[in-house]
């Protein structure tokens, strides 16, 4: 039998199967805000199915519990809080302008079977007219269970974004916090990670032998995973630096970027990364690099000097069919060594486009004679300056190394 929907809508029993059967807690109130019909699901809601009977004619406050109908035993518009009431303004309004109104969140306690609850609450009201009164439909959902939820949920984030912040903050302090004792060599850097923690580090070492070694690292990701394998890494490349401070000599870039290769594949840590790293005999300028899948390392000096130390391997984690190799070049007394990573190019203009690349060499160009400190500083400005949004999404750092011979 084909059904009439609007012979449905207009049925009774249809209508009152429906009211009951709904989670949402449905009453009507008169103009005096007292409650003349309510369903199940209100009842439910403050658990008043015994006193259903006496709710009938009493107002909102006292038919739900209200804290401050109970604690002053008063009906609703007459406490010392109902001036205040959201619900009861919202009431009011509906009743006045006859205009439904949005729906309001209310945080509350209700006492329910003699014990005070706290319930956080959704509503809304339509107007209607019934019998030739003007009253007033109120929905109401619990959305106690769901609050609760985004309350855990946040503390649990607060904890967490602590834990980030303290986590970050060590990372700071694996960051060198004071350069070597080495007349000759001045340096300057700047990191920011794009979250708490980040996947760029650095380090500059004190050799044997009248050497600095130093190199920046990029691993691939960013956040609280990134972090780690760079603390790991960085934890590898100390130990190698104390085992060739033991040995009395320090190990060539190649020995070390290949020593990677073999400690850190793909299969192990389930991610990659890239590196430059160099080795700088301060008596001399000959410093030797190997470029693991890095930016390349850059050599700025007087006289426009401009070179880019473009020979490099691949990326530390995919394998390697022959060992990764290293190659020299000579720093002239006033010269500067710049590492970088990605995260800042990347920003020195529109996120990824191809002149950021010419707009980060340029501005070195025009600084080149300038001291590693003032370089710094200055390049980071002007990055702020192209940089188009807020906060970026990689990791940002640059160390410059000046040489200034003995």
């Amino acid at each position: 039998m084909e059904i009439d929907i609007k012979e449905l809508k207009d049925s009774n029993l249809f209508l009152n199967m429906l009211m009951q059967n709904i989670d949402t807690a449905v009453f009507i109130a008169d103009e005096n805000l007292n409650i003349h019909q309510f369903n199940d699901s209100f009842l439910t809601l403050f658990t008043q199915s015994d006193l259903a009977s006496t709710l009938v004619d009493t107002t909102f406050g006292a038919a739900s519990g209200c804290i401050n109908a109970v604690k002053e035993n008063l009906p609703c518009g007459k406490t010392s809080a109902c001036q205040f009431c959201i619900i009861r303004k919202s009431l009011v309004n509906t009743l006045e302008t006859q205009k439904p109104d949005k729906k309001k969140f209310l945080a509350r306690t209700f006492y329910i079977d003699g014990q005070p609850v706290k319930k956080y609450l959704e509503f809304t009201s339509r107007p209607i007219t019934y019998k030739n009164k003007k009253m007033i439909l109120v929905f109401v959902y619990d959305v106690t269970d769901i609050e609760l939820s985004r309350i855990q949920l946040k503390e649990k984030q607060k904890q967490i974004d602590f834990d980030l912040e303290k986590a970050g903050e060590i990372q700071k302090h694996l960051l060198p916090r004071n350069l070597p004792d080495i007349p000759s060599i001045k340096a300057a850097w700047f990191f920011e990670p794009c979250l708490t923690v980040g996947g760029d580090i650095f380090h500059i070492y004190k050799e044997k032998d009248n050497h600095i070694s130093a190199y920046m690292l990029d691993v691939c990701g960013h956040g609280v995973s990134a972090a780690l394998i760079a603390v790991t890494v960085k934890q590898f490349l100390d130990q190698l630096h104390a085992q060739a401070l033991e040995h009395g000599a320090p190990f060539s870039p190649e020995k070390i970027v290949n020593a990677l290769e073999d400690e850190f594949p793909f299969e192990r840590f389930n991610c990659y990364f890239t590196i430059a790293y160099i080795l700088l005999n301060i008596k001399t300028g000959e410093m030797i690099y190997s470029c693991a899948g890095h930016v390349p390392p850059l050599i700025i000096g007087k006289n426009d000097r401009f070179k880019i130390l473009d020979h490099h391997g691949t990326i530390i984690g995919l394998g390697q069919d022959t060992p990764l190799k290293q190659y020299s070049s000579q720093l002239n007394p006033g010269d500067k060594i710049v590492l970088y990573t990605d995260g800042l190019i990347d920003y020195f203009g529109e996120k990824g486009a191809v002149e950021n690349k010419k707009n980060f060499y340029n501005s070195l160009k025009a600084m080149a004679d300038q001291p590693a400190k003032k370089i710094v500083s200055n390049i980071t400005a002007e990055q702020k300056k192209f940089q188009k949004t807020q906060r970026a999404d990689d990791d940002i750092t640059l160390l410059v190394i000046e040489y200034l011979a003995d």
